[in-house]
């Protein structure tokens, strides 16, 4: 009598393969989707904010990171009028704009590499005002700078080095490669 070639050994062999092949396709997917919610756990999400307190004559200009990860600066770089500048925003204004000499800045904090803010953190970039006058004063030093094609961008990582820009032209940030 001739032997049949599916056995049961032979049947419960593939079967045991096949329920192998499935768990580790499983495993790949579920690793996967972990790794994307740990990443997307500690996302920096940073935004330039301004408040303005007229009755204070008070304006001012905020880096908040409304992410759920701390975002670390790599670059802040200016551009203006054809040209590219890598200061402060205070420098900036007090080397560009003559005006801006008799402009008190109430206050400001630079943003170097390898700041990091935290996640709901707030970094005050300036803070102008205190009279009507200095106030106003301010409104056309802004006018005067986006009328010359002012630009900025910061470029900031998150903890898992994804890395993301944000500019003066666009509300979002933009996430590179």
């Amino acid at each position: 009598m001739k032997k049949k070639f599916w056995t049961s050994d032979k049947l419960f062999g593939l079967v045991a393969m096949f329920i192998s092949v499935i768990t580790l396709i499983i495993f790949v997917k579920q690793t996967n989707i972990m790794e994307k919610q740990s990443r997307l756990s500690a996302m920096p999400y940073l935004m330039i904010e301004t408040s303005e307190i007229g009755s204070k004559n008070i304006y001012s200009f905020q880096l908040v990171n409304h992410g759920v990860g701390p975002a670390i600066i790599d670059s802040t770089i200016l551009f203006y009028k054809g040209k590219t500048y890598n200061l402060e925003f205070k420098d900036f204004l007090r080397a560009n704009i003559k005006s801006m000499d008799s402009i008190p800045i109430l206050n400001n904090a630079s943003i170097n590499r390898g700041l990091a803010i935290p996640a709901d953190g707030v970094r005050n970039i300036l803070q102008i005002g205190g009279n009507k006058e200095d106030y106003d004063a301010f409104f056309q030093v802004l006018e005067e700078l986006y009328s010359n094609d002012f630009d900025f961008e910061i470029r900031y990582r998150s903890i898992y080095d994804d890395k993301w820009r944000i500019t003066s032209k666009k509300e979002i940030p933009e996430k590179l490669n």
